[in-house]
């Protein structure tokens, strides 16, 4: 592979001050190793931040736009946790009420006002204890009763059991960690295209570089041509020759250019990085990878794949949504007990001597027998069972298929780049003979010209083997799960 070396085209607009210092704090403190930052223009040109792969690569991990909006969903899901585990905090609940009815030998006020401590835990038992002051009248007279109780409310059939009771703790801790491997699936994602447009880059200026070589050679064959159509040793056709290819070269220059300008550009958008920013890239070194054999390669991604993770969350939290869903089954029947310690008088300091005692046993049930809509759900549970056991082995075959395929592609890349290699040598041998055989008047221009531009097309070709090939170990790792740490 080449050495690294930077490139750059195009012109931009000086971005002011301020900006060029919050790109150049920002550059400073995201890459690993920090980009190389260009201080010797002026005071008024806008500084040039010159970065290496790895280091365009651990920028987008920290500044890229769709990585952050995907960390804050994660962050709102983690609230749903502590949302969810509020049905199990201590509550202060202020209780109170007023009736007033009225009528022939019915005029009846009454009006309550109590605080109530509350305490579900997670067996399902709920737990409240607290102060109620009431005051009624009845035909003008009034009574007022003061009371201090505890009560106790224990499930015997629907809602008992820890994993009844925590079913939404346990909804929401899934969701949060489905929320965090979409925050690494979008990692992945991000660093994948962030690879692929830095060599996007790294493709168009070095197509340039080639473009500007073949430039100058045609730019001397057409010269030459035209000495000697003077001098009568060459036709105008000679001449049409080598211009008609140039200008060919030059019409790819320009779209090359473009190419090249708009790939930097999308990739200060992966970065999130001002689109005035003056950026330029160097010439990755070969990724290093350790070759697999395809069976290998296939069970390191069966184990890595973040897929196979999340299938494997969802097969058991569909099972344990099953089991929620054949417990609700089960008819309503609470076991209710209480204790207060209350005095009831004329007077409200009178009702404050607390010197009566009432317990209170009782077995409540309000459910509908039949229970179809829990039956029906308790069934649709079942199915979603089968359905991701359906789903877990179709993903494991698509991601063995995707394992396979690249594998072939990076042994058929392997193969092109030294048919590649050959053709470079080959077109160059060609040149050489050509050269000669033209310089001895045994030949015109078109076969010197003609083996240019195969010999460019080889350069070409072998470039563009080598930036796929180096794409593709980043796809297989990407498929193998080990492109992203796992943090």
């Amino acid at each position: 592979m080449k050495q690294p070396k930077s490139a750059e085209r195009g012109e931009f607009f000086p971005p002011p001050f301020f900006i060029v210092t919050v790109i150049f704090f920002v550059a400073g403190i995201a890459f690993a190793a920090a980009p190389e930052v260009d201080t010797r223009s002026g005071a008024d040109q806008p500084l040039k931040i010159v970065l290496t792969l790895d280091q365009a690569v651990n920028l987008a991990m920290q500044a890229n736009r769709g990585i952050s909006s995907s960390q804050y969903n994660a962050e709102s899901r983690r609230y749903s946790i502590d949302a969810a585990r509020a049905l199990f905090d201590l509550k202060l609940i202020s209780t109170g009420g007023v009736r007033l009815t009225g009528g022939d030998h019915t005029d009846y006020n009454y009006y309550s006002a109590g605080l109530r401590a509350e305490k579900k835990l997670e067996s399902g038992t709920t737990i409240s204890m607290g102060p109620q002051i009431t005051q009624s009248s009845w035909e003008s007279r009034q009574y007022y009763t003061t009371g201090m109780g505890i009560t106790v409310m224990q499930p015997l059939l629907r809602g008992r059991g820890e994993e009844i009771t925590t079913d939404s703790v346990q909804s929401a801790d899934a969701a949060y960690q489905t929320s965090l491997r979409n925050v690494y699936q979008t990692k992945v994602n991000t660093v994948l295209e962030t690879i692929a447009t830095f060599y996007d880059a790294i493709r168009q200026v070095e197509l340039l570089r080639l473009f500007e070589n073949m430039e100058a050679r045609l730019k001397g064959h057409s010269e030459i041509a035209r000495v000697k159509e003077k001098v009568g040793l060459a036709t105008p056709m000679d001449t049409y020759r080598a211009e008609i290819p140039l200008k060919e070269v030059q019409d790819a220059m320009i779209t090359a250019s473009e190419a090249f300008q708009d790939a930097k550009d999308r990739l200060k958008l992966i970065l999130a990085l001002p689109q005035h920013t003056q950026l330029e890239v160097t010439f990755p070194e070969a990724p290093d990878f350790r070759e697999l054999s395809r069976e290998d390669a296939v069970d390191t991604a069966l184990k890595k794949r973040i897929e196979i993770e999340q299938l494997e969350q969802d097969m058991a939290e569909a099972e344990r949504k099953a089991a929620v869903a054949k417990h609700n089954i089960l008819p309503d029947l609470n076991l209710v007990m209480g204790y207060d310690r209350y005095a009831e008088a004329d007077t409200f300091g009178q009702s404050t001597s607390l010197d009566l005692d009432r317990y209170l046993v009782l077995l409540q049930t309000d459910t509908d027998i039949f229970r179809t809509a829990e039956r029906a759900a308790y069934q649709q549970s079942l199915i979603v069972i089968k359905t991701l056991r359906l789903n877990m082995k179709s993903k494991k075959e698509d991601i063995s298929r995707q394992v396979r395929k690249q594998w072939l592609s990076l042994q058929e890349a392997l193969k092109r780049m030294e048919i590649r290699k050959a053709q470079i040598k080959q077109g160059e041998e060609k040149i050489a003979l050509a050269e000669v055989k033209f310089a001895h008047q045994m030949a015109d221009n078109f076969d010197v010209i003609e083996a240019e531009k195969e010999l460019q097309s080889a350069r070409g070709n072998l470039l563009a083997a080598e930036i796929d090939f180096a794409i593709g170990i980043y796809n297989m790792k990407a498929i193998l799960g080990v492109l992203v740490p796992r943090n």
